[in-house]
């Protein structure tokens, strides 16, 4: 339903989106994750058409994003984004009511449809409230509404739960469900990691602009897990079963509290099932075995810090030979200096005119002064 390729971007100073490539397929909810200026907000005005690529294509469902089609993605698609504007002076049905009329909504048909997407939105007691007077909560499930009017097949929603108390993010999260359930395609971008985990189907990790994973929460949890976690539980004997599990090649540490043993798996995964195997082999009993789901959490921060590594590497690598660059240049400058600074051997050569005897010029000036000097002395005298 929504799909990208080689979307890019960019605003100069390695800003922007660069070379994004994700399907979303119709009816499922996808969870776009990163921080602040990864590229979240940039990507979906991508897709709302409101800005236009330096390069890539952009699909909602089989029509591309692009000027000439702009009529039927707005149709389509139903944006509600990070910060939304109300106009204060309205109540929540007159709010609504203009823009059914923006959406060319006939008039028999708005108070059906504002009454619908008000319950959709959990939000149907608003109906009389001023705009003003809502909550901040309250306001994105009216805003919410506003997005549902013209039913669009493909919701994009910009952080939809930042500054809701933990109730009214409950709330969002069973709305947002219940729109799956009428068939729409979600996406959604937010920094509450629990949230999505518990909520989306497919997730995307994006950071400084690059796609860094993309799959179902569980494909990307196990791809970036370094060790699997086991939680044995067993029925007596748990020490036996703890020095067991240690003295495992595959076994790299074993805590045991109780009758529940917590070991780190390093080897590989179709051989965990031996680890049980050992234990009942030696008379244990085993009465719990499971592998412990990941956190998508602890999957963000992994990826996100490999991938600063990665670029704190390639920036080392490129300022060093930057470095070795200028030092190279530098040294061959000294060495020409050095070349021209050096005596050639026609240097050391005398000139031809300088074995010459140079001409004597006699001092005109003096010898015609001297008569002169010769009649003051015999007057003198």
């Amino acid at each position: 339903m929504i799909k990208t390729e080689n979307l890019t971007r960019d605003y100069g100073n390695n800003r922007g989106i660069f070379d994004l490539n994700m399907e979303i397929p119709k009816g499922k909810i996808f969870g776009f994750i990163g921080p602040n200026g990864a590229g979240k907000t940039t990507t979906i005005k991508l897709l709302c058409g409101l800005f236009k690529p330096s390069s890539g294509k952009a699909y909602i469902g089989d029509v591309e994003v692009r000027r000439r089609n702009q009529g039927k993605i707005k149709r389509m698609i139903g944006y509600m984004p990070d910060k939304t504007g109300v106009y204060d002076q309205m109540s929540v049905w007159e709010y609504l009511d203009f823009f059914c009329a923006a959406f060319k909504i006939p008039p028999k048909q708005r108070k059906s449809r504002i009454e619908g997407v008000l319950e959709l939105a959990d939000a149907k007691y608003m109906l009389d409230y001023q705009v003003n007077s809502l909550s901040q909560g309250m306001g994105k499930r009216v805003v919410l509404a506003k997005t549902l009017l013209h039913d669009p097949q493909v919701l994009i929603l910009d952080e939809p739960a930042s500054g809701l108390d933990p109730y009214a993010r409950i709330e969002m999260r069973r709305t947002i469900t219940r729109l799956r359930e009428y068939g729409k395609t979600i996406m959604l971008s937010s920094h509450i990691l629990p949230e999505l985990s518990s909520v989306c189907d497919l997730a995307g990790i994006v950071e400084k602009g690059r796609l860094l994973a993309f799959g179902t929460i569980k494909e990307i949890i196990t791809s970036l897990q370094e060790n699997i976690i086991l939680s044995i539980t067993i029925q007596g004997e748990t020490q036996k079963a703890a020095d067991l599990c240690s003295n495992h090649d595959n076994i790299k540490e074993v805590t045991a509290q109780g009758n529940e043993i917590r070991a780190v798996y390093v080897g590989p995964r179709s051989e965990i099932a031996e680890i049980n195997q050992l234990l009942v082999q030696n008379q244990v009993k085993v009465v719990g075995f499971r592998e412990e789901e990941g956190d998508l959490e602890e999957a963000f921060l992994r990826v996100t810090r490999k991938n600063g590594q990665q670029t704190r590497e390639s920036a080392s690598q490129e300022k060093t030979q930057e470095s070795e660059k200028k030092t190279a240049s530098e040294k061959t400058s000294e060495e020409q200096s050095l070349v021209d600074k050096k005596p050639s051997e026609n240097d050391n050569k005398k000139p031809e005119n300088s074995t010459k005897p140079r001409l004597k010029l006699k001092n005109h000036s003096s010898s015609a002064n001297k008569p002169a000097e010769d009649k003051m002395d015999a007057k003198k005298k």
